[in-house]
């Protein structure tokens, strides 16, 4: 895709890959904005208009490529791999000898690599993991940033969204959902995020609606290494719900009241642990219930949380643990339910979301997160193949030095999961984007309308529609633009 912008948001890249280098020796990456910069050297800046990390331009990068020290202009690294390979798929060069091509591979990048969450707010939700961890306040300000890059540049914009959360009431995808949908709505700016790896990590409880001023015990399962984990509580808006406690010694805190701005520390003696609870009885999100439950070096066992139906009328609640990354793995519900596990901002409907599936014998795969969301909206949109995908991985060593070191040291490799299936989907969306603008054959598309153009196209064959796993099929890219002959046969 010539001219066209296909811009990602994740850790980073290896910007001397020979995947990411035109024909001529220059690079392909339009910027990087790397927010992890804390002091900047002599001729580094911050992006205009934002007052932290270091922008590295065009230019900039490629003096760092024709440089006996690339680390010395340019010293952004992905020192996880994860966005190297994403921006890979999507647009990596045709690359004939190594038999690997991006799915849209004249297409430009432009890669963020994202700020680590401070430390206080890794310690507020007990992410004691070494996983990446990201605040919102950083995604967001690189969303704008990707969207006046491509207004200086005048082309459109595919925003491929890799990573998300399961805090949130999964419905409009939390306060970046809200952001990512309104962005969509710019025509030439297209939003796809991945559903996530949760269908089957037993980090949703879901209960039948339960009758008036009755109780139900959700229990949880917690392991020997877990030194802490939130959980939250989503109801409607016309639910009420309370909590308490009870500790795998059977010490219980008794009910707990739900009041406009009510906050309680519950400590259990015998087990040594502290759980704060807060409700939100109208949400920022929706004005829907939040009850959210913070464990404090919780001991190992069985605890069960008893929910009380506060309303003269049945009701329904869901209940979310933090995602895989973020937990023990010996930590979850007992009476797990695999839907509703699309991670946010993923579930609003203004994004176009994507399940994943295994391409090879078009099969289920059991960790994709399924839908539909907490109101039962559809999500995933598509479903994108997501196992033994082929794309680029950064540099092993030192960084190499000159073209013909690069194309000798060049690393490629097979990963799977949901963010690698979505870097296929951006892809595709990048190529639709070409026809749309390039050719001048819908100058007015949105993500909604891209989001239309996809599901025309999608592979139902075998699949009833929609569906919480498969969304409204397998994405089909071939089949969009058959469906827009005139006349078809």
């Amino acid at each position: 895709m010539r001219g066209f912008c296909s811009y990602l948001t994740e850790e980073g890249i290896d910007y001397s890959h020979p995947a990411f280098i035109g024909s001529d020796g220059r690079t392909r990456i339009v910027s990087i904005w790397d927010q992890t910069v804390e002091e900047l050297r002599e001729g580094d800046h911050a992006p205009e208009y934002f007052d932290y990390g270091a922008e590295y331009t065009q230019e900039d990068i490629n003096r760092a490529l024709e440089s006996d020290d690339p680390l010395g202009i340019v010293p952004s690294q992905d020192t996880d791999g994860h966005g190297t390979f994403l921006a890979g798929v999507a647009c990596g060069n045709d690359m004939e000898e190594q038999g690997f091509s991006g799915i849209a591979p004249l297409a430009s990048i432009c890669m963020i690599k994202c700020k680590q969450a401070k430390q206080n707010l890794r310690n507020y939700y007990f992410i004691n993991t070494p996983a990446p961890c990201y605040a919102e306040n950083d995604i967001m300000l690189a969303i704008r940033y990707l969207w006046r890059q491509a207004r200086i540049l005048d082309m459109p914009l595919v925003v491929c969204l890799g990573m998300g959360t399961n805090q949130g009431g999964h419905s409009l995808g939390g306060i970046l959902g809200k952001l990512l949908s309104n962005y969509g709505d710019y025509r030439g700016l297209l939003v796809v995020a991945a559903g996530g790896n949760e269908a089957n990590a037993s980090h949703h409880y879901f209960n039948a609606p339960i009758s008036s001023e009755s109780e139900v015990e959700v229990e949880i399962r917690v392991g020997n290494n877990e030194s802490g984990f939130t959980l939250e509580l989503w109801a409607a808006t016309t639910e009420l719900y309370s909590v308490g406690l009870i500790s795998p010694g059977g010490e219980y805190s008794g009910k707990t009241q739900a009041r406009l701005g009510e906050k309680r520390q519950v400590s259990f003696l015998f087990e040594g642990t502290v759980i704060y609870i807060e409700y939100l009885l109208v949400s920022f999100e929706n004005g829907d219930e939040c009850i959210r439950l913070r464990f404090q070096n919780p001991s190992e066992g069985i605890w069960r949380i008893r929910v009380f139906n506060d309303t003269n009328y049945f009701g329904r609640f869901d209940m979310w643990l933090p995602m895989t990354n973020f937990l023990d793995t010996a930590t979850y519900f007992l009476r797990a339910n695999p839907d509703t596990t699309i991670c946010d901002p993923g579930n609003n409907p203004g994004i176009i979301t994507f399940s994943f599936y295994d391409s090879l014998n078009r099969s289920v795969v059991i960790e994709s997160s399924r839908g539909f969301t907490r109101e039962q909206e559809i999500k995933p949109d598509i479903s994108s193949p997501g196992v033994d995908i082929y794309g680029t991985l950064p540099f092993a060593g030192n960084y190499p030095v000159g073209e013909e070191e690069r194309n000798a040291r060049a690393r490629y490799g097979i990963r799977s999961g949901s963010s690698e299936a979505t870097a296929v989907a951006a892809g595709a969306v990048a190529l639709l984007a070409e026809w749309a603008f390039g050719y001048q054959n819908d100058v007015a598309m949105d993500t909604q309308k891209a989001k239309k153009y996809l599901i025309r196209g999608a592979d139902r064959a075998g699949i009833t529609v929609p569906s919480r796993t498969w969304g409204n099929g397998t994405l089909n890219l071939y089949d969009t633009f058959d469906w827009l002959r005139s006349p078809r046969v």
